[in-house]
């Protein structure tokens, strides 16, 4: 056999060169392509794409591969997913009319006959947002089948869609507040058990995932949610105790859309007439406009102590000034918002201050005094300075320093701060005794009266109380000194009212959720479609079995397996 010439190797190897550089040069260049953070590219996260249509894999291929959990946070008007190690949800869903729609309906883009006038509707208020909840507090004359049928499409929906992996091949966490009632969370376990086959499930509960996603192991969580507004104080990831109020966003939607059905009124030169419980105004365009345009005031504590200081202040202040003048013009400025009137909808002027309107008398109460409220229906500020105080001291210090505010009427302009300045008011007016009133402050000054009458007494009784007076100051020793230094370089915030940043519950759990970490709830599928909600355990958390002997019961059972499980915070 002839054997080949050295000019067809020397080309073949500089051919076979050539490939290798142009591949090199190509991996850099889609290096270089990723590093571009305005340029389009695929994640580096590499995660199987499974289809319920085209089978499972290979056995090989999934050998000893661990999938990533799916989050899903469940609120009354969203759901939110994604996977665990991610700072942000994959996809949002909500539970609108739009969301149910069915295939071939087609009523929200049919247009009626040009002929025919169309007519204003009026909506109730009570019903007008019923068809965007998902779940409600109160249950009576709830449809617990439609809400099984609702959440098993949104969740179909979004692994589908957004997710594009096979349901029930990983674990399953969900984000879901606390007071949840019990019939709600056996339904909508049973239909994930029942629909997916799902290993377990793990229960997180969103006031402490919201502690986790702000770097804090204790805060106050302030939830300001659809249907209303809870106040939780989570200790070392624990929920210690919690308090609510019915003054939340559906309440301020509800004034919103009042406000706008009387500018409405107000233009058409028509009386309300009776109808002071309806609205003319769509619930998606009442909420687009609450969200663009709710604002809140400033604390009338803050605008006296202003105006107090800019009275006794140098005249060299021209910034406060011109400050003050533009915030007094921006009141002034109106704000163009399409509303239906008559049978079209136009742009219509509204004061721009007529916007803070449904803040003030929702979340804050209004001009009512303390009498008028009720116990469930306390403004926000009240609401949270009474919960401080039922706290124990040493706890109350700890929360408050650590305020976090969750939830979609958190992200008004200006609410968080109004909040803390009128708590603020309150500490400084109260402080934080339980006793008050007219009795009590006639005591507190007859008490003055007496303390003053007593310094007037002549300086011959300094004599007798001399052996009250208070002992030398001892010498300090090295130990104190070294505690006064710890003390100095302690960061440790105690007793000051301070709001810290949350990036929102979903992303606390998935930070816990990619740490591995087996959840206090953890509902197994067999236990739970045996017994459902009925077989756990009434304790709060489940005692270790004692291993210190190798026998017994308990040497029979494996290590990670658990005899029974608990409903936490859900009991």
């Amino acid at each position: 056999m002839a054997a080949a010439p050295s000019s067809t190797i020397d080309s073949e190897r500089r051919q076979s060169l050539s490939s290798a550089s142009i591949r090199g040069n190509l991996r850099q260049a889609r290096g270089s392509i990723v590093s571009i953070p305005g340029s389009p590219h695929t994640p580096q996260q590499q995660r199987p794409i499974l289809s319920p249509y085209t089978g499972t894999s290979s056995p090989g291929s999934s050998f000893r591969q661990e999938e990533d959990a799916v989050i899903l946070e469940i609120g009354s008007r969203w759901l939110r997913a994604g996977f665990e190690g991610n700072s942000m949800p994959t996809c949002v869903t909500g539970f609108g009319t739009e969301e149910g729609r069915r295939v071939g309906d087609y009523r929200g883009w049919i247009r009626n006959n040009s002929s025919t006038v169309r007519k204003r509707l009026t909506y109730d208020v009570e019903t007008w947002s019923k068809n965007y909840e998902l779940w409600t507090s109160d249950l009576r004359g709830f449809d617990i089948q439609l809400f099984e049928d609702r959440i098993e499409r949104a969740i179909r929906e979004v692994y589908n869609k957004y997710l594009l992996t096979d349901a029930g091949s990983s674990r399953l966490v969900l984000v879901i507040p606390s007071i949840v009632p019990h019939p709600l969370l056996a339904s909508l376990l049973s239909t994930i058990f029942h629909r997916w086959k799902y290993p377990s499930i793990t229960l997180l509960p969103t006031a402490a995932m919201a502690t986790v996603s702000a770097g804090l192991r204790s805060s106050l969580v302030v939830d300001i949610g659809w249907e209303e507004t809870v106040v939780t104080a989570v200790y070392e990831y624990r929920e210690i105790r919690s308090k609510r109020s019915t003054r939340a966003m559906k309440m301020m939607m509800h004034e919103m859309g009042k406000m706008l059905s009387s500018v409405i009124y107000e233009i058409e030169g028509s009386s309300l007439g009776g109808k002071e419980s309806s609205v003319c105004i769509p619930f998606e365009l009442c909420e687009e406009i609450l969200v663009r345009m709710a604002w809140c005031e400033k604390s009338s504590q803050n605008s006296e102590d202003s105006e107090f200081m800019s009275a006794h202040s140098a005249p060299s202040t021209v910034s406060e000034g011109g400050n003050r003048d533009t915030y007094s013009r921006s009141l002034d400025s109106k704000v163009s918002v399409p509303l239906p009137i008559g049978s079209d909808s136009k742009y219509t002027e509204v004061p721009f201050s007529r916007f803070s309107q449904p803040t003030e008398t929702t979340l804050f109460g209004g001009p009512y005094e303390n009498r008028d409220w009720d116990d469930e229906d306390m403004p926000l500020d009240i609401l949270i300075y009474y919960f401080l105080l039922s706290l124990p001291p040493d706890l109350r210090g700890t929360c408050m320093s650590r305020i976090v505010f969750t939830g979609g009427g958190a992200n008004i302009p200006g609410v968080r701060q109004r909040i803390l300045d009128d708590v603020n008011a309150l500490v400084e007016k109260n402080q934080w005794s339980v006793s008050r009133g007219k009795s009590i402050n006639k005591r507190k000054s007859r008490l003055y009266e007496q303390n003053g009458n007593g310094n007037s007494t002549p300086s011959n009784t300094d004599e007798s109380n001399s052996a009250f007076r208070e002992p030398p100051e001892l010498e300090s020793n090295f130990i104190d000194e070294k505690m006064d230094l710890k003390r100095k370089d302690d960061r440790y915030v105690h007793g000051v009212l301070r709001q810290v940043e949350s990036m929102g519950p979903w992303a606390g759990a998935s930070l816990l959720a990619s740490l591995k970490i087996r959840g206090m709830v953890e509902i197994e599928r067999e236990k739970y479609l045996q017994h459902g909600l009925a077989g756990a355990s009434r304790d709060y958390e489940l005692n270790p079995p004692d291993r210190r002997s190798g026998h017994g019961q308990g040497a029979v059972r494996a290590g990670g397996d658990r005899s029974s499980w608990t409903l936490g915070e859900w009991r």
